[in-house]
């Protein structure tokens, strides 16, 4: 436990044998929130552009955690901030990537109303207006250029995005070593392929993604295992610095654990990939009923996840 966080191997095969039986059905992103008539192309814009705020959703000390609220619907977390940009984006129903491009603070503000606390809005807007320039100076305008030029390979796109939209590129540099965590840009990948009407290629390839939630449920489950400084700063809440040893061992592990889930879960018979695990593991740890007894997450403010 060098870094203050540890994979614990009994605690993988123990959980693998309790998920034998377990269903892993592929992500569906059918939750609340992001258009439902958009495909392919308009799609893709919309993607690229929600996700690349996808990020921070938990509030400052002493806040309520930030929701809107939608056809008499609460909605918090992804859910939220996917359906306020959905309202934003006008009576059309598709993404104008000029709007975006020039959103002001005071639109950004309007865009992200809601009740509670969402942290970093005005660095929300000043992010989707980056990404709209990107799209249209660099992809001519269509996020679909992009996935072309991939070849509609699933690590393909996520190498472009990180390479020409800014807040994609996501990496750390502690101790010697270099990590790409590219949280944002599987998940956008990830996203857009799921009403795309082609098939991407490599999209089992990718592994669980390095949130806050993820390592949460990690932890409850006793995958992961905190040295007792890290869990005092987890438990009581106390932010830790981006790209602190901390941080980057949290979310490194957090990848490794789903890794050795995956081959835990293949060994037992149940066939599965990093994005069903991820998937499966984010529905728990957000939306499933047992959510709340999970305890607390490390808080990083930042919009890299």
């Amino acid at each position: 436990m060098h870094w203050g966080v540890e994979v614990v191997a009994g605690s993988v095969a123990a959980v693998a044998r309790t998920w034998r039986d377990q269903s892993f059905p592929p992500p569906r992103f059918d939750y609340p929130g992001p258009p439902g008539n958009l495909r392919d192309e308009p799609w893709f814009d919309y993607c690229v552009l929600a996700v690349s705020v996808l990020a921070c959703l938990w509030p400052p000390p002493g806040a309520t955690m930030w929701s809107v609220t939608r056809r008499e619907r609460t909605l918090t977390d992804a859910p939220a901030l996917f359906a306020a940009i959905t309202d934003w984006m006008g009576p059309d129903g598709l993404p104008d990537l000029g709007r975006f491009a020039s959103i002001t603070a005071t639109e950004s503000r309007r865009l992200f109303a809601g009740e509670g606390v969402l942290q970093m809005v005005p660095q929300r807007g000043v992010r989707m207006a980056a990404v709209a320039y990107a799209l249209s100076d660099r992809w001519d305008g269509a996020a679909v250029n992009l996935v072309e030029e991939a070849g509609w390979d699933g690590p393909t796109v996520v190498d472009l995005l990180a390479s020409t939209v800014p807040g994609y590129e996501d990496e750390a540099t502690v101790g010697g070593h270099h990590i790409r965590f590219r949280k944002l840009a599987h998940l956008a990948a990830a996203v857009m392929a799921s009403r795309s009407k082609r098939r991407w290629s490599g999209m089992d390839s990718f592994g669980v993604y390095p949130d806050y939630m993820l390592p949460r449920l990690l932890r409850h489950l006793g995958v992961l295992s905190y040295s007792e400084a890290l869990s005092g700063s987890v438990d009581n809440r106390i932010e830790i610095p981006r790209h602190s040893r901390q941080e980057v061992a949290i979310r490194w592990a957090t990848v490794h654990a789903g890794h050795r889930l995956v081959e835990s879960i293949r060994s037992v018979g149940t066939p599965i990939c990093g994005p069903r695990l991820d998937y499966f593991l984010w529905s728990q740890a957000v939306l499933g009923p047992d959510a709340h007894r999970m305890g607390e997450h490390h808080r990083t403010r930042t919009l890299a996840y």
